[in-house]
C-alpha cells in the first residue's frame, strides 16, 4: 500500500470520526436531555407562556374612544374602500 493511499484513508476516516462527534453533539437526543432540567424562575428571567394561547379577538382588545381627526378620516376612506371592493364579512 502506497503512503498516499494510507494518508487519504487516514483522513477520510478522520472526516468521518468528526462528523459522527458532530451529529451527536446536534441530535435530537442531546436536546431532550436539556429539557429534563426544569427551568429555574427568577425575577430576572421572563414567565413562561402559558400552554394553549389563543390570538386576542377584537372585544378582547379595548378601544379608544378618542380618534384622532386623521384616524376619522382614515377610517371613513377604508369605509369606502371597503364598500367599492364589496368585502363581505359576514359570509
Amino acid at each position: 500500500m502506497s503512503t498516499q493511499s494510507t494518508k487519504h484513508s487516514t483522513s477520510v476516516a478522520a472526516a468521518v470520526a468528526a462528523g459522527v462527534v458532530l451529529f451527536s453533539l446536534l441530535s435530537p437526543a442531546m436536546a431532550a436531555s436539556d429539557q429534563n432540567n426544569p427551568a429555574v424562575l427568577t425575577s430576572h428571567s421572563p414567565w413562561l407562556a402559558p400552554t394553549g394561547h389563543r390570538q386576542p379577538a377584537r372585544p378582547d382588545v379595548s378601544q379608544n374612544e378618542v380618534l384622532s381627526a386623521w384616524e376619522r378620516q382614515q377610517q371613513g376612506l377604508d369605509a369606502e374602500l371597503d364598500r367599492k371592493l364589496i368585502i363581505c364579512r359576514g359570509c
